[in-house]
């Protein structure tokens, strides 16, 4: 119909730690979208789907892919279900929206690039916080562009806090899964923002030094981290990433909706260049640059935002790749795999490119 935007039927194929909720959420959003179906096998999650398509689960995820009428298929299935699923996708000629983590091995996001290329259909890793705030996406955006010159150093602190007594592993036990269904603790389910965000700054290192902490019980007790750090080498500078989740005396007793509020994400960035400095706190509308404090309003003016479905819809049009597509994506995970060869190895720098692809938590 005149003056209606092409809209994109999409069926979302899991709900690991709720995520296929969220994307439901988002894709409601999305005037491009047309949420069709859904599905997710396990019965303890599968309610909280259905309530957030507000429609039934489709008999299989097989049946989505199988459907002539669905356009873009999102997963947000477990880690180590993605690249059998996005195999299946793209040999179904379906478009890719990939929730984060990307998957649970380097061998794993390799299969999905490799599938997606092969098959000739855009894929979009959709990875929210950092890509998907304004601040940080048009940050990104003059960081490459060279508005700022050459970077001298570089810090992203990432966690979300929580009440000592919050109930995670009721609320997300898949969290606490072993890595060779999850990829592993919080610095694949957390650090995943931050590894994708320098990535899109500065590209990848040329090496990696990590270490690995489970001190909030939970995480320790099923051995996976909850906090990690990450030092990528640039040759010419160092960049810092602090990843995780912490449990924080000062916090009153929560339950998930409040864990969700930004008031509880610490997400503070720093970036150093020849001659500019950044502080930047998205989630507290704070931007510092070269000690002059700016207006988040001001900073954005005449800035375009695209989603990350606005990105995979462009890109089926024919106009440019998405930002994080299925190349960085799988590049994150290289680097994630090397970060936990690192902490295992108590800190020993680790080399990139890798060759092997296996996950060394699993």
């Amino acid at each position: 119909m005149a003056g209606k935007s092409r809209r994109y039927r999409v069926g979302i194929l899991g709900n690991c730690c709720t995520h296929g909720e969220f994307v439901a959420l988002a894709l409601k959003g999305e005037p491009g979208a047309e949420l069709v179906a859904g599905w997710e096998g396990d019965p303890l999650r599968r309610p909280g789907l259905e309530a957030a398509m507000a429609m039934a689960s489709a008999p299989s995820g097989a049946a989505i892919i199988e459907d002539a009428s669905v356009e873009i298929v999102a997963l947000a299935c477990s880690p180590h279900e993605k690249a059998d699923w996005a195999e299946a996708a793209a040999a179904a000629g379906k478009h890719i929206f990939l929730n984060k983590p990307f998957a649970e091995s380097l061998d794993s996001a390799r299969r999905i690039e490799r599938a997606a290329k092969a098959a000739a259909v855009q894929l979009v890793h959709d990875i929210p916080i950092h890509r998907a705030h304004p601040v940080t996406a048009k940050l990104r955006d003059e960081v490459v562009a060279g508005v700022y010159g050459n970077p001298i150093g570089y810090f992203n602190a990432w966690s979300m806090t929580f009440s000592r007594d919050f109930a995670l592993d009721e609320y997300w036990p898949e969290r606490l899964a072993s890595p060779k269904f999850s990829g592993g603790g919080e610095l694949t389910n957390m650090g995943c923002y931050a590894i994708d965000y320098m990535l899109a700054l500065y590209g990848m290192p040329v090496r990696v030094q990590a270490r690995k902490s489970d001190f909030w019980g939970l995480y320790s007790r099923a051995g996976v981290e909850n906090f990690g750090q990450i030092v990528a080498d640039y040759r010419t500078f160092y960049a810092l990433l602090n990843c995780g989740k912490q449990p924080l005396a000062a916090l009153a007793e929560m339950d998930v909706a409040g864990a969700l509020q930004p008031r509880h994400w610490h997400n503070v960035m720093e970036l150093q260049f020849e001659g500019h400095n950044i502080t930047a706190l998205p989630y507290c509308d704070f931007f510092l640059r070269d000690g002059e404090r700016i207006a988040v309003a001001d900073y954005l003016v005449g800035y375009e935002f695209r989603s990350a479905f606005r990105q995979l819809t462009d890109a089926i049009k024919g106009g440019p790749a998405a930002e994080s597509g299925a190349r960085i994506a799988a590049q994150g995970v290289e680097l994630l795999m090397a970060a936990y060869r690192s902490a295992l190895n108590d800190g020993a720098p680790v080399d990139l490119p890798l060759e092997d692809g296996a996950n060394p938590l699993a």
